[in-house]
């Protein structure tokens, strides 16, 4: 039988006029292409299986079977063909034509039946090799004939399943003869057959996974023939059953004693043993996962993550919302699960010419035996199949994305999100004890993915959506009528009252509808404060307390903490209504309205005293040893003189203030000074005052330095002047100046001249001298003034970038001074000094400007740099074999191009002392290794022609001395048991499992002992693959461990197995006669073993990644079979004495697996080795 699908036309030729036909191809290919187009537009566009109907009933008389009934439906086969029951319309009257068939009927009554023999078809669903499963047909009264016998002798009823089959086959009608060729050509027989079948037969039909044994003469094995579209997670038992979390119901657990923060953490922990974390949803999540193709998380590793948030006094209630969380997504993924048969590309060739019907009796809704609709997706607006997969791909991430670290770790903030009550997860928020990846948030919400905006599901870090292309907006700031849940996160672990007041604040700014509560597991005495109660009291007043990790609206929201003493929340909860908290009345103050800007802070009345305090703008308010206070030092300057405006709790309050810049008056003595002169003892000092809106304030001087103050306002040009008498020169005081305005007073220190400016020299000339090692001696000389009262010294000031300030050089007045300057121009200056007053501004006193000797532009410093060759990284490396080589890339460059030596140098204590490694680098890169524990540093220095050297980055390899680690065990059942033989032989194969952090192992021995371990012999002197196999086959004790010796010679010794021979046959001799020669001569038989052959197999071809090899032994009546691996990946060998092996968890690779069959009866045996190959 050959399927219409298996070969697709893909054209055709048209008819021309006048075009003789002589080859009757181009008529069939003409009708192959439009038959093929029509199946495979049913096929690809529209599904596979029973669309409806064609559901069997027993029909009884007299308490006897009288009929099968099939009620009337359609059907399609994975070849197109499109299948409903029929009855003869109209028989036809051409010897070569076919009768016409009606498809109007209800449904059709079987009442015969039949062995029936596929000889003709040899379909392959119904053959075992060269045997027919067991089949019957069906007939009704009218087609039954005399080879047919009453349904009513049909046994066995409850092993008998229903099969629709499309009898398809070609029948060659005889050659045409003389003029009548109407007979000429091959008709197409299409019989469609109702049959009955049994439970072997229809496992048969659906078929498994793997390969057919090797073909005795190629050698040849071949995947074998399997239903791929009717397994379904809806066939697994109990699949469709929810599962839920077990409640924690507070009222059972509180009574007059008080409870612990470890009796409340222990009530979640117990909740969560009874469902052992979620275990069944795993369980069956993996059973869904092996039907559609997607691997699941591991159980195991998820629930060993919960342990360090049980050490936590607080998070243990996440730890409860995490495995909700998972028992949401399965019980949307099982919501799912009816819709979901949706194949993209059904297998031609899993139902090409049958429909299974289902069995006969049958009470089961959903039965494995009956085909269901598998769907084209452009019928698929539900898109239920990606739904699941998408949910499972949820579930994967929930579990690998569950991070205990943001629980056990305080939060800094307390956030609150909005989000949904009730289910599915889909649409709630996402909890923050997960890691929010993309591809976490495209799992979250299929809908959302689909439409692209999977960005806008809300997260703990959401501080804000788009609204439009360019605008952004809180979540908590738009609408949220259609939110009726509101998470609340970040507060386990804080302080109570802190956390409460975050809470707080949020709730009375944003104008949430819930209110809040705290409790304490310590009773309270005296408690006044009605936003606190004692918790055993306040659960038995209000009923419906549980942890839902925020609160509905509408709802109290509830912190619980242990003590005064320690006050950290440690759980949460809610009441789906408000309850019990008092209307705070909100008070603020302060001493002042309008304050300067320089001034000290002040502080607030605050009520309620924990209320928090926040300015409408700047940033004022600071909270200082638990007060607020006003610190007008902090407000910007943008703000100055307008209205501060304060919250309390997110509340407005009517106190205000206003903070005023401080006056910016500046002060100084002005030309000229008039000294005295002759016979006065007066000095008069000019003043000059400016800065913007100076004639608005007031002024108070302090001439005198005696703190005796005298108003006085400079003239309407900022000038005023004052009269000293027989000032003292070495007592000159610091006049002192307090401006006046707007309540803010700024005050000014002026220095007054000591005395008259210093004269200054002239005929400055000057030489200059390189002196070759980049240094310049300039050489001055200059005229004296006259006068010289008062002068000491000469200062010379140079300056080479005016930008950085002037140094000087002081020194003799006396003509002729050098200084020696680094090469380069320079401005100089020449100032005397002494008693005398020095110029204000050095850049006016006498000199040069850009004199000097310029710098050879052609001498340049060496650039230097190091890398790793293998990546042009300077990470820090750690060496993880017993030896690493590695290349080192050396970049040195010079803007001269005249490098004189390359030189390596070597540390090998951390910097401590450098040893040249290579005295002069020709090439670009050197080579080293490092084999022993330590670390190695290597940096190179680069000289130039003129000496300049240049001193590159470090790089280093460490290696660390960490021992390995060793352990064995028995290959088979992955344990380390004693074990004891309990036949002549056992053959075993065990498992070394070594590995060392510094990945540098260089020897594994395996030794054995055969007398209890009083002396140990090396088996194997260094095991090169993970396994190794031996025997035992007399009375004794095989003892086995494994010693493993790293680079850094770190010897360990792994555990210890022991198999024990205990096997003692009883032999009974019933008589016993020696002959007068030696005899017996025992002829042991010749065993025959065969593997299974060698096979190269592509790993995307074994659906559950497990091969079977079917081994077998003759030659004895009773053989016995081993099976082990003796090279490849690891792997799961399952049925090791069984002829055929199972193998699991294959990897790509290369494997031998050996099989030894032994005589049971004597020491005869044969091996024989299968080498696979896995692409």
């Amino acid at each position: 039988m050959k399927n219409q699908l298996s070969n697709i036309a893909v054209q055709y030729r048209k008819f021309s006029k006048g075009q003789y036909i002589e080859d009757p191809d181009q008529f069939n290919e003409f009708l192959d292409f439009f038959e093929d187009q029509d199946r495979l537009s049913r096929v690809l566009l529209q599904g596979v299986g029973i669309v409806c109907g064609l559901k069997p009933k027993l029909i009884y008389k007299n308490r006897l079977l009288s009929s099968i009934q099939l009620s009337q439906g359609v059907a399609l086969t994975t070849d197109g063909d499109l299948l409903t029951l029929n009855n003869t319309s109209k028989k036809s009257e051409d010897l070569y034509m076919s009768d016409l068939k009606t498809v109007d009927l209800a449904n059709k009554d079987f009442t015969h039946f039949k062995i029936y023999d596929n000889f003709k078809i040899k379909y392959p669903s119904f053959y075992e090799g060269s045997e027919q499963i067991e089949l019957w047909e069906l007939a009704t009264a009218q087609e039954a004939i005399s080879d047919f016998q009453p349904v009513n002798n049909l046994t066995n009823l409850e092993d008998k399943y229903l099969l629709l089959y499309l009898e398809d086959y070609e029948k060659e009608i005889k050659p045409c003869r003389g003029v009548d060729c109407d007979n000429h050509g091959i008709q197409q027989i299409r019989n469609l057959k109702v049959l009955v079948t049994t439970a072997s037969g229809i496992t048969h039909i659906l078929g498994e996974d793997g390969f057919t044994p090797p073909d005795p003469i190629t050698g040849e094995v071949h995947l074998k023939r399997k239903d791929h579209l009717q397994p379904h997670p809806l066939f697994i038992e109990d699949i469709m059953e929810p599962v839920k979390q077990n409640r924690v119901i507070l009222e059972r657990f509180v009574s007059e004693k008080k409870l612990s923060t470890s009796d409340l953490k222990n009530i979640y922990i117990k909740a969560l043993d009874k469902t052992d974390f979620g275990k069944i949803v795993f369980e069956r999540m993996e059973a869904i996962g092996k039907i559609v193709g997607v691997s699941t998380a591991n159980h195991d590793t998820f629930k060993a993550s919960f342990a360090r948030i049980f050490n936590q006094d607080s998070g243990f209630q996440y730890a409860y919302d995490v495995v909700k969380d998972l028992m949401d997504t399965y019980s949307e993924i099982i919501e799912l699960l009816p819709k979901a048969f949706t194949k993209c590309l059904p297998d031609f060739v899993s139902f090409p010419k049958h429909i299974m019907l289902g069995k006969l009796r049958s009470d089961l809704q959903l039965d494995f035996s009956r085909h269901q609709f598998y769907n084209s997706p452009a019928l698929d607006d539900d898109k239920a199949t990606q739904k699941v997969k998408t949910l499972i791909n949820r579930f994967n991430q929930q579990v690998g994305y569950f991070n205990p670290d943001n629980i056990i770790k305080n939060k800094e903030k307390v956030k609150i999100t909005p989000s949904q009550k009730l289910n599915p997860l889909s649409n709630k928020a996402i909890p923050f004890y997960y890691t929010v990846t993309e591809d976490f948030l495209k799992a979250w919400n299929f809908d959302k993915t689909s439409n692209r905006s999977s960005n806008s599901n809300l997260t703990f870090d959401t501080d804000w959506v788009l609204i439009g292309k360019f605008e952004k907006e809180s979540p908590l700031n738009l609408n949220i009528d259609h939110y009726s849940f509101y998470n609340i996160e970040g507060h386990q672990g804080m302080d109570y009252q802190i956390a409460f007041e975050q809470i707080k604040e949020i709730k009375d700014k944003q104008q949430l509808g819930f209110d809040i509560m705290l409790l304490s597991l310590e009773e309270l005495k005296g408690n006044k404060d009605l936003s606190k109660a004692y918790f055993n009291e306040y659960v038995e007043k209000n009923s419906g307390l549980e942890h839902k990790r925020g609160v509905k609206r509408g709802g109290t929201f509830i912190l619980v903490y242990d003590s005064i003493k320690n006050p950290k929340v440690i759980a949460d909860f809610s009441l789906p209504y408000i309850c019990c908290t008092p209307k705070a009345i909100v008070k603020l103050s302060l001493s002042t309205s309008m304050i300067c800007a320089e001034s000290n802070p002040v502080p607030f009345t605050v009520s309620p005293m924990s209320g928090v305090v926040k300015a409408s703008i700047s940033n004022g308010v600071k909270f200082i040893n638990g007060q607020y206070v006003f610190d007008p030092k902090a407000v910007e300057e943008q703000f100055y003189g307008q209205e501060i405006t304060f919250t309390v709790n997110g509340k407005p309050t009517d106190c205000s203030i206003k903070v005023i810049s401080e006056p910016d008056i500046k002060v100084e003595v002005v030309e000229p000074v008039i000294y005295p002169g002759g016979d006065s003892t007066s000095t008069i000092v000019n003043f000059k005052v400016s800065g913007a809106n100076f004639a608005d304030y007031t002024y108070s001087w302090d001439f005198l330095g005696t703190d005796i103050w005298t108003p006085v306002n400079p003239d309407e040009n900022g000038y005023l002047s004052y009269k000293y008498y027989n000032l003292d020169p070495s007592r000159i005081p610091t006049v002192r100046v307090k401006i006046i305005g707007n309540g803010c007073t700024q005050a000014v220190a002026v220095n007054l001249p000591l005395t008259k400016e210093c004269p200054v020299i002239s005929n400055i000339k000057y030489s200059v001298v390189d002196n070759g090692d980049g240094t310049q001696t300039f050489t001055f000389d200059w005229d004296l003034p006259k006068d010289l009262t008062g002068v000491t010294g000469l200062n010379i000031y140079d300056s080479n970038d005016l930008g950085n300030g002037w140094h000087y050089e002081s020194g003799s007045y006396n003509p002729r001074r050098s200084i020696k300057l680094p090469l380069g121009k320079y401005d100089i200056r020449f100032g005397l000094v002494g008693s005398c007053r020095e110029a204000a501004n050095t850049v006016n006193l006498p000199g040069f400007d850009d004199i000097g000797i310029e710098k050879d532009q052609n001498n340049h410093p060496p650039a230097a740099l190091i890398r790793w060759k293998d990546n042009s990284g300077i990470e820090d490396r750690l060496c993880r074999q017993s030896v690493c080589s590695f290349t080192i890339d050396v970049y040195a460059t010079d803007q001269d191009e005249d490098i004189a030596t390359i030189q390596i140098f070597k540390s090998t204590d951390n910097g401590a002392a450098w040893s040249l490694f290579i005295g002069n680098l020709t090439g670009t890169s050197f080579t080293d290794t490092i084999n022993r524990a330590g670390t190695q540093l290597y940096k190179a220095i680069v000289t130039d022609r003129k000496n300049n050297a240049t001193t590159s980055n470090i790089l280093s390899y460490k290696k660390e001395n960490h021992p390995p680690v060793v352990s064995i065990k028995w290959t088979d059942t992955d344990g380390i048991e004693d074990r004891v033989c309990t036949q002549s032989a056992c053959s075993y194969t065990v498992s070394v499992n070594a590995s060392d952090p510094d990945g540098d192992i260089t020897n594994i021995q395996i030794h054995k002992s055969t007398n209890n371990g009083a002396t140990w012999n090396v088996f194997i002197g260094n095991l090169t693959v993970a396994t190794f196999t031996d025997s035992i086959n007399g009375v004794g004790t095989n003892l086995y461990k494994a010693v493993v010796v790293d680079g850094e010679n770190n010897s360990v010794t792994s555990n210890i197995l022991s198999y024990k021979n205990e096997y003692r046959p009883t032999v009974v001799i019933n008589s016993i006669s020696f002959p007068n020669k030696n005899c017996c001569i025992v002829e042991l038989p010749t065993i025959l073993a065969s593997a299974g052959g060698n096979q190269n197999i592509l790993l995307s071809n074994l659906r559950f990644r497990e091969l079977g090899l079917k081994g077998w032994g003759r030659g004895a009546d009773v053989l016995l079979y081993f099976w082990s691996k003796l090279e490849g990946p690891d792997v799961i060998l399952e049925n090791v004495n069984e002829p055929t092996l199972t193998i699991k968890d294959l990897q790509v690779g290369k494997y031998k697996f050996q099989l030894l069959v032994k005589d049971a009866n004597s020491d005869a045996f044969e091996v024989d080795v299968a080498e696979i190959r896995v692409d």
